[in-house]
C-alpha cells in the first residue's frame, strides 16, 4: 500500500485535487494496486475515480482528539501500529508514504497551524518508520529561524525530496549541505502537467458551442481569483498586489474585448467554495461580469458547474487562449497545449513556468498597474498562434521529463 498525504482531493482547491489526480493516476498506470489518499472525511471509503478505484481516511488537523481522524491522535497512535485510527494504520503499514504538501504549503507563511499540519504529517511516516518522499513542491518560505530548522530536519529525514523549481532546489541544497544527495534530491515539474483531462458529464448547452472547435470566434479563458478578489486589503499586505485584483482582472478583461470584436471571454473558477466565503471564485466571476456592465452581453459567460480538476482541464484545452491567477488553472491550460498568460501573485508561478521553458509567460501582479496589465494580456492574446506553435514543441520535452519523473517516483516507492 502506497498513503499520498496533504493532496485531500476534498478541499475545493481544485490544484490540489489536480495534484493528487496527477500522482494517483501515475501511480496506477505504473502497477500500484493499493493507494490510500487522506482527506478531510470520516473513517476509511472506498471510491471509485473511473480510472482507479483508491481508499480515503480522514486526516484533519483538529481538537477533536477522541476521533482517529484528528492529525494529533494519528500522530501519536502511528508508532504503535495505529490503534483505532484508520489514517494511522494506512501510514504505519504504508510501503511508502508520498507528502505533497499542497504543492506550496511546506512553509510558515501562512500561518503555525498550517506548518504545524505540514509537520506533523512528515513525522508521521518517520515515526513509524516508512519511507517518506517528498513529491515535486515548493520549499519555503520561512520566517522563523526554528522552525526553518524544523523543516531541514524533516527534509534531512525523507528517503526521497523532489522539489518544483529551481529557488527550491536552491534551498534543499543550501539547507542540507554536506547531506544533499543527488540521486534522491531532485528538481521536477510540477506533477499536474500530466493531470489526465475528462469531458465533462454536465455543461449548459449554450456552453457547448463555445467549446466546440468549429465556432466562429475566438475563445479566450479567464480565472478570476477570489483569494485575490474579496479581500482587498489582505491581498495587498499579504501578497504586495500593485493594485486592486479587481481592478486589475476587469481593466484586462474591458481591454480584450475592446481591442477586437470577435473574442469571447469563459470566466473559469478553480476554487469552488460557497459564494458567501473569500476564496470563492465563482463569486468573484459574477462580480466581474456585473462591473463589466453591458460590455458582458452576449460575450462573457461563466462556467456555473463544479467541475473537478480532471474536467476543467478539459474545458481549459479547447480554449484559444487564457490567463489566470490559479496556478493549476494555468497548468491545466499550458500543458494541454493552450497559450497561458500565468498572472503571478508570488514567486511560485514564475518558478514553475521557468522550469518548463515558458518563464516569459507569467505576468507579475505585484509590478503591473492594471493598464499595464491589460497591455500585456492583450498582446499575448494577439500573439496566441506563434505562443502555440511554440509549446507544441515544447511540450513534448516537458511531458517526457514528467515521464520519467513520475517513473522514478513509483519505483522510489517500491512499485
Amino acid at each position: 500500500m502506497i498513503t499520498l498525504l496533504n493532496a485531500a482531493p476534498d478541499t475545493g482547491n481544485q490544484g490540489v485535487s489536480a495534484l493528487c489526480h496527477s500522482v494517483v493516476s501515475g501511480l496506477t498506470q505504473r502497477g500500484a494496486t493499493s493507494v490510500t489518499v487522506a482527506d478531510h472525511g470520516r473513517g476509511r471509503r472506498r471510491a471509485d475515480w473511473g480510472y482507479a478505484s483508491v481508499d480515503l481516511v480522514g486526516l484533519t488537523h483538529n481538537r477533536r482528539f477522541w476521533r482517529g481522524d484528528s492529525l494529533r491522535t494519528a500522530h501519536a497512535l502511528v508508532r504503535s501500529g495505529g490503534g483505532f485510527s484508520a489514517s494511522a494504520r494506512a501510514v504505519s503499514r504504508a510501503r511508502a508514504v508520498l507528502d505533497i504538501s499542497g504543492g506550496d504549503s511546506f512553509t510558515d507563511i501562512y500561518g503555525p497551524k498550517r506548518f504545524e499540519a505540514m509537520v506533523l504529517t512528515k513525522k508521521m511516516a518517520l515515526d513509524a518508520g516508512v519511507p517518506l518522499i517528498l513529491l515535486p513542491q515548493k520549499l519555503g518560505p520561512f520566517q522563523s529561524p526554528k522552525l526553518a530548522k524544523q523543516a531541514a530536519e524533516i527534509l534531512r529525514r525523507s528517503t526521497a525530496v523532489w522539489v518544483r523549481d529551481a529557488q527550491s532546489f536552491e534551498y534543499l541544497q543550501t539547507q542540507l549541505g554536506a547531506d544533499f544527495d543527488p540521486s534522491k534530491h531532485k528538481l521536477g515539474v510540477d506533477v499536474a502537467v500530466t493531470l489526465p483531462a475528462s469531458k465533462p458529464a454536465k455543461l449548459a448547452q449554450d456552453l457547448w458551442a463555445w467549446l466546440t472547435p468549429t465556432r466562429s470566434f475566438p475563445l479566450a479563458g479567464l480565472n478570476v481569483s477570489g483569494l485575490l478578489c474579496h479581500d482587498v486589503e489582505n491581498a495587498r499586505t499579504a501578497f504586495g498586489l500593485a493594485a486592486s485584483h479587481s481592478d486589475q482582472v476587469e481593466t484586462l478583461a474591458r481591454a480584450l474585448l475592446n481591442s477586437d470584436p470577435n473574442p469571447r471571454l469563459l470566466l473559469i473558477s478553480h476554487v469552488h467554495k460557497p459564494e458567501t466565503e473569500m476564496e470563492s471564485d465563482l463569486a468573484a466571476a459574477r462580480m466581474l461580469v456585473q462591473r463589466l456592465g453591458p460590455l458582458a452581453t452576449g460575450r462573457v459567460r461563466i462556467v456555473e458547474e463544479r467541475l473537478n480538476a480532471m474536467e476543467l482541464k478539459w474545458v481549459l484545452a479547447q480554449l484559444d487562449w487564457f490567463a489566470g491567477a490559479r496556478m493549476h488553472a494555468s497548468i491545466g491550460a499550458f500543458s494541454s497545449g493552450v497559450p497561458t498568460l500565468s498572472l503571478g501573485y508570488t514567486d511560485k508561478a514564475q518558478g514553475v513556468f521557468d522550469e518548463c521553458g515558458i518563464g516569459q509567460n507569467v505576468a507579475d501582479l505585484r509590478r503591473l498597474t492594471p493598464g499595464a496589465l491589460a497591455d500585456r494580456a492583450v498582446a499575448s492574446f494577439a500573439g496566441r498562434h506563434v505562443v502555440r506553435e511554440q509549446l507544441s514543441m515544447r511540450l513534448g520535452s516537458i511531458h517526457a521529463r514528467a515521464t520519467r519523473e513520475m517513473d522514478c517516483i513509483a519505483a522510489q516507492s517500491g512499485v
